[in-house]
Order: C-alpha cells, then sequence, then structure tokens
C-alpha cells in the first residue's frame, strides 16, 4: 500500500502565523484603498458643489468709457480702472454686442456674439480661460479673476474673409453672486487676408513650411489696448449664467 505523507501539526503551525499576517496586510491595504477613493470621490463632488464661473453666459459689452448716468457710476468707475481714457478706433466696432461665452471646465472657452449676423460677418471664436493672477489687470475685492483669448475668423461684407479679431476677455466671478459676471472684453484685429488669401511668412522652418501668417493672430497681445497697439476698443459687460430648467 503507497504511503501518503500528511504535514505535522508542528509544520503547519510554524506557517499560521505569518498566513494570519499576509491576510492582516492585505486587508489594511484594501480599507487605505476604499477611504482614499472615497475621500477622492468627496472632494471632487464638493468641488463641483461648490459656486463656480463653468457655464454657459449671456450678456452684452458696451464701449468703454461708460456713462454714469445711462448706464451706472460703478460701470464708469470699472472702465476707468480698466482703460482710463480707454481709447478706440472710431467707427471700427458697434454701440453693443450682444454675446454668448461659454466656459468649460477643461479651459476652453466657445464664444458667439450678434456680429456674426451681420456687423462683422465672423466664425464662432474658440479659445483657452485661465485663472488671472499677478498679470497688472485690475482686482475686485471679494471675486476671483478669470482671463481667456480666443478667436474667429471674419470678414466684411465685400470680403467675406479678410482677417481674424482675438479679443482679451476677463471677468470677476464672485462666490456669493455667482449667477452674474462683471467684466472686459477687449478687441485686437489682425487683417492677415487682405485679398482673401493668407499673407504668410517664408518657410524657414522645415515642419511648418509656409503656414505661419506674417500677421499671427497667436501671438501674444499687447498688455495696452490702444489703436496703434491693433486693439480696437474696450467693452465692459455683465453676464448672466444661463441655466437649467
Amino acid at each position: 500500500m503507497r504511503r501518503v505523507d500528511v504535514p505535522r501539526l508542528s509544520q503547519l503551525a510554524g506557517t499560521l502565523p505569518g498566513m494570519f499576517l499576509v491576510r492582516t496586510v492585505l486587508t489594511v491595504l484594501a480599507v487605505l484603498v476604499i477611504a482614499v477613493l472615497g475621500a477622492l470621490f468627496l472632494g471632487i463632488s464638493s468641488k463641483r458643489s461648490l459656486p463656480n464661473h463653468i457655464g454657459a453666459w449671456f450678456g452684452i459689452a458696451r464701449p468703454c468709457p461708460a456713462d454714469p448716468v445711462a448706464d451706472s457710476p460703478e460701470h464708469a468707475a470699472f472702465c476707468r480702472a480698466v482703460c482710463g481714457a480707454c481709447p478706440n478706433t472710431t467707427g471700427a466696432l458697434p454701440p453693443e454686442v450682444p454675446m454668448m461665452p461659454t466656459l468649460l471646465v477643461d479651459g476652453t472657452v466657445i464664444a458667439d456674439d450678434a456680429g456674426e449676423l451681420g456687423f462683422s460677418p465672423h466664425t464662432t471664436a474658440h479659445g483657452k480661460w485661465i485663472v488671472s493672477e499677478d498679470d497688472g489687470l485690475p482686482d475686485r475685492p471679494g471675486t476671483h479673476r478669470f482671463k481667456a483669448t480666443f478667436f474667429w475668423l471674419g470678414g466684411t461684407s465685400g470680403a467675406p474673409f479678410s482677417n481674424s479679431v482675438r479679443p482679451r476677455f476677463v471677468t470677476y466671478f464672485d462666490p456669493k453672486d455667482p449667477d452674474r459676471m462683471l467684466g472686459f472684453i477687449q478687441f485686437y484685429l489682425f487683417p492677415f487676408a487682405p485679398e482673401g488669401t493668407v499673407i504668410v511668412l517664408p518657410p524657414t522652418d522645415p515642419f511648418v513650411g509656409n503656414h505661419i501668417p506674417a500677421l499671427d493672430p497667436l501671438a501674444p497681445l499687447p498688455s495696452a489696448c490702444t489703436p496703434e497697439d491693433g486693439c480696437l476698443g474696450t467693452y465692459h459687460f455683465v453676464i448672466r449664467r444661463i441655466k437649467a430648467e
């Protein structure tokens, strides 16, 4: 008859403490993982529930300087803080710009305005927003400042495509008044296609070839907004959040 070896109790007794230790360590690790994931979930949920500037907005922008009587003393003072005397290119911009900017959580901005319908035919604007800090822009106590830049391709009734306009768009978000934002927008003109075809730089980089406009709308914007800087003017606005119903 064949003999079958059975582990002795003394041999098993030596392995039991090790097995118990391994199971304990694994249990503790599992509890820690669950706790960390729970904390992350709660943190994300709480952040999402806090008031923020993300969403779709509607408002009307009007030129600076503002009339303290027809508009309000607060807007007049705001324009002075933003652009002083607020020089502009006469006749280049309309007396108001109804607009619908949308700020997405990933930093993307999409914007439409009434100029697309006739005054200044152009495409929807696309761009990026970031937190505005230590950049020389005016502060407003109790608010969080955000700035964006986006641009559209545009033209005139006689030349459907001839230029791009790239605004500087700055908003002030008040957590205590989360469905309204005060802000300003400055329009910089880049007439890089005067005859309907983009004027480009000579090819010096093998990768980009002749695909970079000579007047590049993606170049850094000047800090000043004057006609000499290519800025058409500064507008001030209040936008209101478009809510679900």
